[in-house]
């Protein structure tokens, strides 16, 4: 079984500090058992020197296992046809305090195609991604055997909601796109009423007259929906069901709605709701173990400049996600 760990990051001060704990909870808690390639990607903003100090904090032969490789270089360059004042006056509209800049989309964008491009390129049958400041918390076993036993397509650990102001437009692309999945497409969202008076969605209303200027701004309440997705930070997933004809074809009109650039549709959703309807809901399958992310573990600085945190209130609680979940 050919399987590998992917990483995608941006070497700086904080996110290297990052990387090289994630790194070392990685081989600690799993991979020097099993040692699998672990590939870490960047913009060709990692030099030698960087390099050199994430490779020597990673004990023994683990860190043969470990390469950097620079990405494609119209990998994170923004699509043609997007427009590039549109996608700043959309960004600009701060809808939410994590509605992120163009950097965060061209991430979204580069894990839900690029990142299988890599995969076939190297021949991988099997990817597991990880985030740079995620933390496996407790040794876990072979999960990519566990995968493959399962005759899975697709998993992961924390089941959540997203956000129906950064998903506007989700539901209804794919109700159009999908007609004959309607069924299946109902069940994984969750309708919501949004009270259009209330000074909290001016500026969702500021970015609708910008991204949808035929939506009537002045109706009392707006119908949303909410998509039920995997926190996808960590995930597992089979790259051939991804290089199908019928999944490539919705990534294709994925790409051309530019919905993941003026609104803030994330990898998230996109890749659990494309896994059920395209995989089916029994290939996709829940993987838990102790795992935490940055913001369960600090306070985390927001668009509007506030700080913002998803600890827990006392220190008799884990940090770890999967507790509550």
């Amino acid at each position: 079984m050919s399987s590998a760990i992917f990483y995608l990051t941006q070497n700086n001060d904080i996110r290297r500090t990052y990387l090289k704990t994630s790194l070392y909870f990685l081989f600690k808690n799993f991979n020097h058992q099993h040692n699998y390639q672990v590939i870490i990607f960047h913009e060709g903003d990692y030099d030698d020197k960087s390099q050199h100090e994430v490779l020597e904090g990673i004990r023994g032969n683990s860190r043969n296992f470990v390469r950097f490789q620079k990405l494609d270089s119209n990998d994170f360059i923004l699509p043609d046809n997007i427009d590039k004042n549109k996608l700043e006056n959309c960004i600009n509209t701060h809808v939410t305090p994590y509605w992120r800049n163009d950097k965060y989309r061209l991430m979204c964008r580069w894990w839900l195609n690029n990142s299988i491009k890599y995969a076939k390129r190297y021949g991988y049958e099997y990817i597991m991604r990880f985030d740079d400041d995620s933390i496996i918390e407790e040794p876990i076993p072979d999960i990519f055997e566990w995968f493959k036993n399962k005759d899975a397509i697709y998993a992961s650990n924390l089941l959540h909601v997203d956000c129906e102001l950064c998903c506007f437009g989700m539901k209804e692309f794919f109700d159009k796109n999908t007609k004959n999945k309607n069924n299946i497409i109902d069940k994984l969202f969750h309708e919501s009423k949004v009270d259009l008076n209330n000074p909290v969605f001016n500026s969702f209303k500021n970015w609708l007259k910008i991204a949808h200027p035929d939506y009537n701004v002045n109706k009392n309440v707006a119908t949303l929906f909410k998509p039920f997705m995997f926190y996808n930070n960590f995930f597992i997933t089979k790259v051939s069901f991804w290089d199908s004809m019928e999944v490539k074809n919705i990534l294709k009109l994925i790409d051309e709605d530019g919905s993941i650039f003026y609104c803030r549709w994330g990898d998230a959703p996109l890749q659990s709701i494309i896994a059920q309807l395209y995989g089916g809901p029994d290939k996709v399958v829940r993987c838990q173990f102790k795992y935490s992310k940055r913001m369960q573990r600090e306070a985390f600085k927001g668009d509007d400049g506030n700080f913002y945190q998803y600890m827990p209130q006392s220190y008799d609680k884990s940090s770890c996600i999967t507790e509550y979940n």
